[in-house]
């Protein structure tokens, strides 16, 4: 399996409302419960996906479930003073907001510069390979 880091984003629409990105996000979630796709996170992955379905749903025993469950299917990294403070610098030179650049931060110091993820913004760092969750080709890739 090719190493990947997974942005919030794909747990996000695939347990969100309807929206062009969730079956493909539910897609990759059923591959990764099965196996086929191993990603990895910065634990930070799981406070953002908690915040963002407490907001959403009001509900904050489901809202836990979601970051727990998230967290079974990743590999889970803690953010380091090194990683600070390269997101620091990546908040610094590329359109990422200040989370996306700890994403960013934690998959390049991890050595797996490919992350997982519907955000442009990610783009914009020559070192980081995104792959959208709707190109099910480069998904399909990610297992190989």
């Amino acid at each position: 399996m090719s190493r990947f880091f997974y942005d919030t984003a794909i747990f996000v629409y695939a347990l969100g409302r309807e929206h062009p990105l969730r079956a493909p996000c539910r897609e990759i979630l059923a591959r990764a419960m099965r196996g086929e796709l191993r990603g990895e996170a910065s634990v930070d992955l799981l406070q953002e996906l908690a915040n963002q379905r407490v907001r959403r749903t009001g509900d904050r025993a489901t809202a836990a479930a979601a970051a727990r469950d998230a967290g079974a299917l990743c590999t889970l990294h803690d953010l380091t003073a090194g990683d600070a403070r390269r997101a620091i610098e990546l908040f610094e030179s590329y359109p990422l907001d200040a989370r996306d650049a700890v994403f960013a931060a934690v998959a390049l110091n991890r050595g797996a510069p490919t992350i997982l993820s519907p955000d442009r913004a990610f783009d914009a760092v020559e070192t980081l390979d995104r792959v959208d969750p709707a190109d099910a080709e480069r998904v399909k890739s990610l297992a190989a």
